[in-house]
């Protein structure tokens, strides 16, 4: 699945002052445009080369790998990106520069300071700044208006119309996208409906007051399209892979994500949006698998495999006729900062995708998913996912050699930001899909820790 997005003003709304600040990149699918204090972080996208096989550099990926392990020694492995305790508020990996910025309420612990001492030994930096808020209080505080406003018409309490709501991680509130009614047509070609219950005409200021006051802590909002679901690579068998076309019980061209075990049989990944009962086919019609199970809060299906599950995924172009392929080697969590390959049978590889929000609630349809991560391109000429990669892989390389063994980070869900224009060698069937700047995914953590998903490495 993937969704859309647009340009809006974004309202910062504390208890004494109110700033409107106008957004810099487009917004997207399921959220809107990311606020300015992620460039103030050092997120600003770069302008590389278009080309797919272009990726961030070898020494960049190793600091990325050598930060993210600092991170997860500071918050553990055992939760996800959505769930904390303590002071910790946020991190954002800058590995151009060698720095994990950590952003902390109160006292900071031993543990952070015996990090900041082992980056030194390894020539980067941990940076520590106070923050108003820990995440677990933006979380709650989160929760909390979610709670609010369940099962409201937006008519009369606009906030039911958020569509996306994310922890800054630099701990000074929330980032709320919402409905507007001209908000699907700024980043859709084809704008889906949504029901006139989940759209308010308030301004994004209006919004941001009614949004604090249900949260009880500063809120930036911005009206944005919410995402709309969408559903060699072609023909995959056993030992079944991730990164190919998978064909739904509804007949829907969806990609088949990690494979493990779960439930005690062998399985494949799938988005749950692709369908969450019946017969799963590959791209020539030969059965795949039937779905075991799903969870629609984390947008995952398990298909029991007819066969059995391997660790690899499909890598390359989506039409390499050589079945090109990688080894899963571990998963990992997602910071801020990251830069990540997506892996779609419609798309292809798709690399230099750079994590501006993780742990993010997004509302898709009036269905809340949990734990998405959401990414933007770097290439400007390229895209990061397209209709019809929904359930594909999503991955990182540890090495930074984007050699045999990659880490698994998440199962793609939906779009993020503008629709742009699919390169005709860029993806299965330009002129029948759609391709967007940006994409959102499930965290593998949620999938693992939450879900008991044994991944096959």
């Amino acid at each position: 699945m993937l969704r859309k997005i647009s340009t809006a003003a974004t309202v910062l709304i504390t208890a004494a002052v109110v700033t409107t600040t106008s957004l810099v990149t487009a917004p997207l699918a399921g959220a809107s445009t990311p606020p300015n204090d992620k460039n103030d972080q050092g997120l600003t996208p770069g302008s590389p080369s278009s080309s797919t096989i272009v990726t961030v550099d070898k020494a960049t990926l190793h600091r990325q790998y050598q930060l993210d392990a600092l991170a997860d020694r500071i918050t553990g492995k055992s939760g996800t990106e959505a769930e904390h305790t303590g002071g910790y508020a946020g991190a954002v990996v800058k590995a151009k520069d060698g720095e994990l910025a950590l952003y902390w309420k109160g006292a900071v612990p031993q543990s952070v300071k015996d990090a900041q001492k082992d980056a030194a030994a390894q020539g980067l930096k941990v940076s520590v700044t106070q923050s108003s808020y820990s995440a677990k209080e933006l979380e709650d505080a989160r929760r909390r208006l979610e709670g609010a406003v369940k099962g409201k018409d937006a008519t009369t309490e606009p906030v039911a119309a958020w569509n996306s709501i994310a922890v800054l991680s630099n701990g000074t509130g929330l980032y709320i996208s919402y409905n507007s009614p001209t908000s699907q047509t700024l980043a859709n070609p084809s704008p889906s409906e949504v029901p006139a219950q989940r759209v308010t005409t308030v301004s994004a200021q209006e919004f941001a007051t009614r949004a604090q006051a249900l949260a009880g802590v500063p809120v930036q909002a911005a009206e944005g399209p919410e995402g709309t679901d969408t559903y060699s690579r072609h023909d995959d068998s056993s030992a079944f892979w991730a990164g190919a076309e998978l064909n739904t019980p509804g007949h829907q061209f969806c990609t088949s994500g990690f494979a493990g075990s779960h439930g005690g049989s062998d399985v494949v990944l799938t988005a749950s949006h692709c369908g969450t009962s019946g017969t799963f086919t590959t791209g020539t019609g030969n059965i795949e698998g039937w779905a075991q199970s799903s969870d629609l809060g984390f947008d995952t299906t398990f298909i029991t495999l007819n066969g059995s599950a391997g660790n690899q995924f499909y890598d390359g172009a989506w039409n390499d006729p050589n079945g090109y392929h990688k080894h899963v080697a571990s998963w990992g969590l997602n910071h801020d900062g990251d830069y990540v390959c997506t892996s779609g049978a419609m798309s292809g590889v798709k690399c230099n995708i750079q994590v501006r929000y993780a742990g993010v609630d997004s509302n898709i349809g009036g269905i809340t998913r949990h734990n998405v991560v959401q990414a933007m391109r770097t290439n400007t000429g390229d895209h990061a996912a397209a209709q019809g990669d929904s359930g594909g892989p999503v991955v990182t390389s540890p090495d930074g050699t984007y050699g045999n063994d990659m880490q698994a980070r998440g199962l793609i869900s939906g779009s993020w930001g503008q629709y742009v224009v699919c390169p005709t060698w860029g993806v299965g069937i330009a002129m029948e899909t759609t391709c967007y700047e940006g994409v959102q995914f499930i965290g593998m953590s949620a999938i693992v820790n939450t879900l008991g998903f044994t991944l096959y490495t």
